[in-house]
């Protein structure tokens, strides 16, 4: 076994951490008979070779050997034939040698299909798999499914056939999905989903039965987080919602979370789905088992807009949360704030103030707390009776811009309770204020915090806070600060004592490292505050060539540069063009070469992938900037499709997201349309 495997200069190959050459030591001893060596081994040689989904040359190389332990291979050998089908599925390998790992796999097809008669059926049931990926004939699949009694192989052929021959399967997978195994139901139903093919009357009631006799489908063949979505999220609405009647009426728990989570998956792939399937959830609202009526909350946690009918149930639940606050992980009652956050809901406020004032300490994720008049009259009302309060609830309201105008004098007049934290909030809101002057000044002097430190110069004119915040970034472990600052330009010769450490920046050449390209841009804004642009911009040109968000960084620099002296950063135009495919700098570049005098009509199109780029609402501001009428007809299709736009930062916030998103982009367009 394993000839020719020293035959393989694998030094010259590379995994996931680097040189190759401990691959041949660890097939070795993958086919060892000690079971706990081979265990170690294949655990290796997945996070080298298999590292996440990655694969690498040495991969391609070590797919014959992994064949052959296999076929032959003492222990695990049904690991083996699992991860061959892996590295030639498409849904579970990635990397740019991708395409000659599957072909190698390929090769392998002839000992694979002899797994198919394997006297181990967990061999059997892995290799129905491994060969349908590896582009195997229906013959051996039609041969094997005639003799094969074993369920879970049984199930697997199943899938196998509707991938390789579904039309001939038809009949078969039907038969199957009504009177089969459990988890042979489960897999034919899935089965003739995945063809386009219609469930037989009946399916549904015998498939959540399956669910109910614990049937799954087999991890590798699952196409989402949990395999229970594809049975909600595929089919038409009418069988969608038929499916998850049938899963929330089951008598059994776990079919009831399987069902929710499924119902989840739909409304986050779909914006017609939360009006649809959340009113399901309302029967649930009060099962007698808790891990279920977590999961209706965490439903409606996600559930966006549509959860504002169930409002009065997630505050009785809410009102609990001063009682289990100081519990460890989130809570059902910790769920049900946030959920109230989102919707605008002021009944959040006082069992967060109640919980605070016991003593506990607590965070929510950031920008849940949604601005409404109403929350904003609940937040005054309860700073002005309690200020305590203000320490906690001013944390949660700094991303509210311009909306919490209205609350600055009540965060003022709260300053001896919470001084830190309100300051904080002001300097995220953007109000100067002298009375957070103190705190804005420690935060600039011990963290280099610039936007702190500007804020200061604005009240004080104080140059040196920006100089000291400054040369701790450029000469020191400060980091950057995360968006740009043309404010910096206005200092001008007071930056001056900063020229030096600034100039060891510019190198002409794009740092590898992306926080120190950050310190590159910001320290070409320091030189052109006194001395002009000319020697700066050969390191402004490399770390946009350089792309990623220090990209984005020097196109703001260079639109900057583009009002006051546009001849110095004509010449980059190519480079910016080249920017508008980068989705991190994308957005950056439209602005400046619109600066330079391109016409937004050239713009439209990167301005509009650009809103479904990282976040929406910076492409938003910048196309109302930039007048670019011409995106109207994109931002319209934006809002006319099913599905969703994929902006939010967190799994949990994508439904939230995308409202939020079609609210913007319905006001851009009437503010477009004012122009």
């Amino acid at each position: 076994m394993l000839d020719g495997l020293d035959a393989v200069a694998w030094g010259e190959l590379s995994h996931a951490y680097g040189s190759a050459h401990d691959t041949p030591g660890l097939l070795r001893q993958a086919g060892s008979e000690d079971s706990e060596i081979a265990s170690a081994a294949i655990s290796e040689l997945h996070g080298s070779v298999f590292h996440q989904g990655t694969v690498y040359p040495a991969t391609v190389a070590a797919v014959p050997f992994l064949a052959e332990l296999a076929a032959d291979a003492p222990h695990r050998r049904d690991g083996f034939v699992w991860m061959l089908g892996m590295l030639a599925d498409d849904r579970h390998a990635y990397g740019a040698d991708s395409g000659q790992v599957r072909a190698a796999v390929t090769r392998q097809l002839e000992p694979l299909v002899a797994l198919l008669d394997d006297a181990d059926p967990e061999v059997r049931e892995a290799a129905a798999y491994a060969t349908a990926k590896a582009g195997v004939t229906a013959d051996p699949l039609w041969r094997r499914w005639a003799v094969e009694d074993h369920p879970a192989a049984r199930a697997t052929l199943a899938l196998a056939l509707g991938e390789v021959d579904s039309a001939a399967a038809e009949t078969v997978l039907g038969d199957a999905a009504l009177h089969g195994d459990p988890q042979v139901r489960v897999a034919a139903a899935v089965a003739l989903l995945r063809a386009g093919l219609d469930w037989p009357a009946g399916t549904i009631p015998a498939l959540v039965a399956a669910i109910d006799d614990g049937a799954a489908l087999t991890w590798a063949w699952a196409r989402g987080g949990e395999w229970s979505e594809e049975i909600v999220v595929v089919p038409s609405i009418p069988l969608a919602v038929t499916v998850v009647e049938h899963m929330l009426r089951s008598g059994n728990p776990s079919t009831h979370k399987a069902g929710l989570w499924a119902l989840t998956a739909r409304c986050d792939a779909r914006r017609s789905a939360p009006s649809m399937f959340v009113p399901l959830v309302g029967p649930l609202l009060n099962d007698p088992d808790p891990g279920v009526r977590g999961s209706v909350m965490d439903v409606l946690r996600q559930a966006g807009a549509a959860a504002r009918q169930f409002a009065d149930a997630v505050a009785d639940v809410a009102g609990r949360f001063p009682d289990t606050a100081g519990e460890q992980g989130f809570t059902v009652e910790y769920r049900s704030i946030e959920t109230l956050q989102r919707l605008g809901d002021p009944r959040w406020v006082e069992p967060v103030c109640a919980a605070a004032a016991q003593g506990h300490r607590f965070r929510f994720m950031p920008g849940a707390v949604r601005f409404t008049p109403e929350v904003l009259a609940a937040v005054q009302s309860r700073m002005r009776t309690h200020p305590a309060c203000a320490e906690v609830l001013a944390g949660m309201v700094g991303h509210w811009g311009t909306d919490a105008a209205a609350l600055v004098p009540d965060l003022l007049a709260a300053m001896p309770h919470a001084a830190l934290q309100i300051a904080e909030t002001l300097l995220r809101l953007g109000h100067d204020d002298h009375a957070a002057v103190p705190y804005w000044r420690t935060r600039a002097l011990e963290t280099g915090d610039l936007q702190a430190a500007l804020a200061v110069w604005r009240l004080t004119r104080d140059t040196d806070v920006v100089l000291d915040a400054l040369r701790a970034i450029l000469a020191g472990d400060a980091r950057p600060p995360s968006a740009s600052m043309p404010v910096i330009d206005e200092l001008g010769d007071a930056l001056a004592p900063l020229m030096s450490v600034a100039a060891a920046h510019l190198t002409g050449k794009a740092n590898r490292v992306r926080p120190q390209r950050d310190k590159q841009v910001l320290a070409a804004r320091v030189v052109t505050a006194v001395a002009g642009p000319e020697g700066v911009l050969p390191t402004v040109e490399a770390v946009l060539v350089g792309g990623d968000t220090p990209a984005r960084h020097a196109a703001d620099f260079i639109a900057d540069l583009a009002h006051a002296s546009p001849a110095a950063v004509v010449h980059l135009q190519p480079h910016l063009r080249d920017r508008l495919d980068d989705r991190w700098s994308r957005l950056s570049a439209a602005r400046a070469l619109a600066r330079l005098g391109v016409p937004t009509a050239d713009l439209a199109e990167p301005l509009s992938r650009g809103i479904t780029d990282y976040g929406g609402r910076l492409a938003l501001a910048i196309i109302l900037e930039m007048r670019a009428v011409e995106t109207i007809p994109a931002l319209e299709e934006l809002l006319g499709h099913d599905e969703r736009s994929g902006v939010g930062s967190f799994a949990d916030d994508l439904v939230w997201a995308d409202e939020l998103l079609q609210e913007h982009v319905k006001d851009t367009i009437a503010r477009l349309r004012s122009m």
